[in-house]
């Protein structure tokens, strides 16, 4: 269970403040707080964006209240349990988690379907479609050559910071981006969305290069030094092919995380750099069935085909390279 702490203060954080998700299909008279927060924050009037604020304010503490109440309740747990006397024993049935295993991807591959029954064959606009892939592309090779020169040249003793977008509600860290890009007359551009989703990208592809990074033998490392080998190409030609396959799957996260991306893009981008997300948000609220249908299967496929070709790609260097299998 510690294990998994940072994991389920993620999985929070994102719970308490997603927009998108709860725009189409939460509640909306109340709203949740964090879709009333956005609404104050995207308002007018200088009291609204007080309100904004301190409900933004308001979701860190609900967060911190969270996470010290499961903290307690778990320690206390542990103090009535049996002292363990190193047998296993089975508590719960694997039938039904193996049903959970197979219904979640079946449901999965049914929404696809039903998604292309919806569309009939529409197709989203062009430049929506360039927008995410481009910004997706680019912040999953960025954020990748960001990772890996962090791990290799950046302050070990700080790694735990950049944890923090992943850590934190993400309305409250996307509205200090907002302020930053206006008072920067920055708004409104493709390079400022890019670096909008980087926030976001960075931390999830770190959190996957991290243990593969870890784990890299030192031993090799110190032969390679003993060769007359400088830091730069032990990096490069030893680090680097070590890792490939993490890599990959890295920049298939990377990507899909940046296909996701709402608060970022509807924000900085100030609706002149429409992606896949922000139009099928859009379109729930009154659109065309078959077109939302067709963004929202886009949102999908991209990607599903960047994960097959990531996986593909890993096979085929495995396939030459046995000894990184």
């Amino acid at each position: 269970m510690p294990s998994l702490g940072v994991a389920l203060l993620a999985t929070t954080a994102w719970t308490l403040s997603v927009i998108d998700v709860a725009i189409i299909i939460g509640p909306g008279n109340p709203p949740t707080l964090a879709v009333l927060a956005w609404q104050w924050l995207n308002a007018g009037e200088a009291d609204d964006q007080a309100k904004g604020a301190l409900a933004c304010l308001l979701l860190l503490a609900l967060l911190l209240v969270l996470a010290v109440v499961t903290t307690i309740l778990w320690r206390t747990s542990r103090l009535y349990r049996p002292h363990p006397d190193g047998r296993r024993r089975q508590r719960f049935l694997p039938l039904p988690g193996r049903c959970v295993g197979f219904m979640l991807p079946l449901s999965g591959l049914l929404c696809v379907v039903f998604l292309a029954w919806l569309a009939h064959g529409a197709l989203p606009a062009m430049h929506t479609i360039n927008n995410s892939l481009w910004l997706a592309l680019l912040s999953a090779l960025i954020a990748a050559a960001v990772c890996l020169l962090w791990l290799e040249w950046g302050p070990q003793g700080h790694q735990r910071w950049l944890d923090l977008p992943l850590l934190l509600p993400a309305l409250p860290l996307a509205a200090g981006q907002y302020q930053l890009a206006l008072y920067g007359w920055l708004d409104g551009m493709l390079s400022t969305v890019l670096w909008g989703h980087l926030l976001w990208v960075v931390p999830w592809m770190l959190f996957v290069l991290r243990p593969a990074w870890r784990q890299i033998d030192p031993r090799q490392t110190l032969l390679a030094k003993t060769l007359g080998w400088g830091r730069g190409r032990i990096f490069l030609q030893l680090k680097c092919p070590l890792i490939i396959r993490p890599l990959l799957s890295a920049l298939a996260i990377g990507f899909s995380v940046s296909i996701a991306q709402y608060l970022p893009t509807q924000w900085l981008g100030g609706g002149r750099v429409p992606t896949l997300t922000t139009e099928a948000v859009a379109l729930s609220s009154g659109g065309a069935t078959a077109t939302l249908a067709a963004q929202a299967l886009w949102q999908l496929l991209l990607p599903m085909i960047f994960f097959l070709l990531t996986a593909l790609l890993a096979r085929l260097i495995s396939h030459y390279r046995r000894g990184l299998r």
